[in-house]
């Protein structure tokens, strides 16, 4: 494994993704999944210290939400099932999950963006937030360049994030104990093996020393 300087404070996004009432609220419809495949019984604790950390610190926040119209017209086109996608194969569109302007599609309140503070939100019916939004621009007029992510899912969105970061030169940080196992051992070798390849990997109990530390 590499090692790294401290994380870099004064160059650090907090990236949410996934944070949605129908994946992580009890009453949301694609709750049970998700803690199903969540690593620890306290990960969402976890994440909440990390973000008290961020905001403690003066770090920006993009929260990155999945959403789609009604319908799910983004999700029409099959081909004969050829094309596929989380959102196909989790069958969003027949469960009449993540409708923009929805309860489901909303963020969880304890993480929406605050009034004043550098805290955004970017929706698009995508799993990479870098794909048809305003997800760059952002990082651009923030003029950040390392990215935490934390949320789902390890080998969706969380990955395809960071590949696309790291095609256009941005850091990466994943918080492992932050974001789901929901492809079982797949996803913690993506978290061992892969994911090391594009950024550094740790724990967020080491992240949140090390930011206030510096």
């Amino acid at each position: 494994m590499p090692s790294f300087p401290p994380v870099p404070r004064d160059d650090l996004v907090l990236v949410l993704t996934h944070l949605q009432n129908e994946f992580w609220h009890p009453d949301g419809r694609g709750y049970a999944f998700t803690r199903d495949t969540l690593p620890h019984a306290d990960t969402l604790e976890r994440i909440r210290a990390v973000v008290a950390a961020c905001r403690a610190a003066g770090v920006p926040i993009i929260v990155h939400n999945e959403t789609f119209r009604p319908g799910h017209p983004e999700l029409a086109e099959r081909r004969g099932g050829y094309v596929r996608g989380s959102g196909r194969v989790l069958a969003l569109p027949e469960n009449d999950m993540a409708v923009r302007g929805s309860w489901g599609a909303a963020t969880l309140d304890e993480f929406k963006p605050r009034a004043g503070a550098p805290e955004f939100e970017v929706d698009n019916a995508k799993v990479d937030p870098f794909t048809a939004s305003e997800f760059e621009t952002l990082l651009r007029n923030l003029g950040r360049h390392v990215l935490v992510l934390v949320g789902l899912a390890t080998n969706f969105g969380i990955e395809m994030t960071a590949r696309s970061a790291n095609e256009r030169e941005y850091g990466v940080i994943v918080l492992e104990d932050c974001v789901d196992r929901m492809l079982g051992d797949y996803s913690q070798q993506t978290l061992d093996v892969l994911l090391p390849y594009f950024g550094r990997v740790m724990d967020s109990a080491r992240f949140v020393a090390e930011l206030q530390a510096g």
